[in-house]
């Protein structure tokens, strides 16, 4: 059998166990009856009650998930788990390791267009596990287990409630297999897990690859509304210029899972007329919006981070937020554990901004979508950013404009927005001549989450 490209990666060590899932469909469910399934198990896992932790803030987000659909069939070995390091009621109570984990799947009729809808589907019933704790992007999960299911719970259980998902709910999948690496330090830690984290981030990056036509191209938009279990009046925009902020469903997946499941989370948005090419604001986005939201959100900008941004669940992989005393924008990702100029760090703004309100100043944000030339283009676009961290700014230098680079300030030089301030002034960044009035930041005055903002 041909071998996949994680084990290639990982070098299996001698103590990598493998194990064999019931592949017959009258037999996927067995032996799951002391795990509870499903959305009223949503959980959230406190520190006090976690098992194990994988991933999160302690180790920079460094816990990958990559769902991908393999064309040849012999990279896939049906209903087959194989773990590296050690499984769930093998840890002490309270552990935290970084980790990796794949799920490959083969179907004569899948394409690549379907990536986004299986995974979806797997990604809900992981969701659902009882005491199974999931929050973040694909390349930096925060998972907990908690303390009340970890001896009825191992990693190869986890991997059949997402075969039998996959199985049961999409007729086309044939077969599955999955890749379980855990940095427990009797595999070698994170020595273990950083080729193979680099790799899944690669491979991430390849699957959720920027569609090729713009939003003017097509008649139709879609939203999404898998987070509602989580933030009740919430509902993404999907363009081809604007991905989820969770960042693991593009443009085409949308359109697939819309045809396939018509009555499911993800629903066409006709475009109808175009009120400001600017901001993105689209008469049939709003009217879409406003029945998804429980009646709460009139008004959405698409392109915009300041005036009536798209609301935001908790699976944003980084975010913008307004700088007052510079009448800027900074931008964080969830690994940076640091402090930001708001005074706050990104966990505490990650919980301000979400849960569905429209927080005007504030918008989640993929960090694939940054790409976009309608990258908050109706604030201003980068001429607007100010500051960021410096990993992030290497990590998207390719899609910065040369000339704003430099000038833009990172935690390295400060987090205080009154030295932010002079920074921007001695760079001569593009903000001081484009937005401020006689060298000075005009600051606005934001509208409480939910407010309208003054006619003008």
């Amino acid at each position: 059998m041909a071998i996949p490209e994680e084990e290639a990666v990982a070098k299996l060590p001698p103590s990598t166990r493998t194990f064999q899932l019931p592949t017959d469909l009258d037999h996927l469910w067995d032996g799951l009856d002391d795990i509870g399934l499903g959305l009223r198990w949503l959980s959230e896992v406190k520190k006090a009650d976690m098992h194990i932790e994988l991933g999160g803030p302690k180790w920079d987000y460094m816990m990958a998930s990559v769902f991908y659909i393999e064309e040849d069939p012999e990279k896939v070995n049906d209903g087959e788990v194989k773990l590296i390091g050690p499984d769930i009621p093998e840890v002490k109570p309270g552990t935290s390791l970084p980790g990796m984990f794949t799920i490959r799947i083969y179907g004569r009729e899948l394409t690549q267009q379907h990536q986004g809808y299986v995974s979806r589907q797997i990604g809900t019933a992981l969701q659902g596990i009882e005491g199974f704790m999931l929050f973040g992007q694909a390349d930096g999960l925060w998972i907990r287990i908690s303390k009340e299911v970890a001896n009825r719970l191992t990693f190869a259980k986890i991997s059949q409630f997402c075969y039998a998902t996959a199985r049961t709910l999409v007729p086309a999948v044939d077969k599955v297999a999955f890749f379980w690496a855990i940095g427990g330090p009797e595999v070698g830690g994170r020595e273990l897990i950083d080729p193979l984290y680099a790799w899944a981030k690669k491979k991430i990056e390849i699957i959720t690859a920027k569609e090729l036509y713009d939003d003017e191209d097509v008649d139709t938009f879609y939203g999404c509304t898998i987070c509602k279990s989580l933030a009740p009046n919430h509902a993404c925009v999907l363009t081809p210029s604007s991905l989820p902020y969770c960042g693991i469903i593009g443009y085409d997946s949308a359109k697939v899972t819309a045809e396939l499941d018509p009555e499911g989370y993800v629903f066409t948005i006709p475009k109808g007329e175009c009120l400001d090419p600017d901001v993105g604001h689209y008469s049939g986005v709003d009217e879409a919006i406003w029945e998804r939201c429980n009646h709460l959100v009139k008004r959405v900008h698409i392109y915009s981070s300041i005036k009536y941004p798209t609301t935001n669940c908790g699976c944003f992989e980084a975010a913008s937020f307004y700088i007052p005393e510079v009448d800027g924008i900074g931008l964080a990702m969830r690994r940076y554990t640091k402090m930001t100029p708001l005074g706050i760090k990104f966990s505490t703004l990650a919980g301000m901004i979400s849960g569905g309100s429209q927080n005007h100043g504030f918008k989640g944000l993929s960090i694939a979508g940054m790409a976009s030339r309608n990258f908050l283009r109706g604030d201003g676009g980068w001429n607007r950013i100010v500051w960021m961290p410096a990993d992030l700014k290497r990590d998207v230098a390719d899609v910065i404009p040369e000339e704003i680079y430099d000038r833009i300030v990172t935690e390295e030089e400060t987090v205080d927005p009154l030295k932010l301030k002079e920074l921007l002034q001695e760079k001569g960044h593009p903000i001081v001549k484009l937005f401020w009035k006689n060298g000075e930041p005009q600051p606005l005055k934001l509208p409480f989450p939910g407010e309208d903002w003054p006619e003008e």
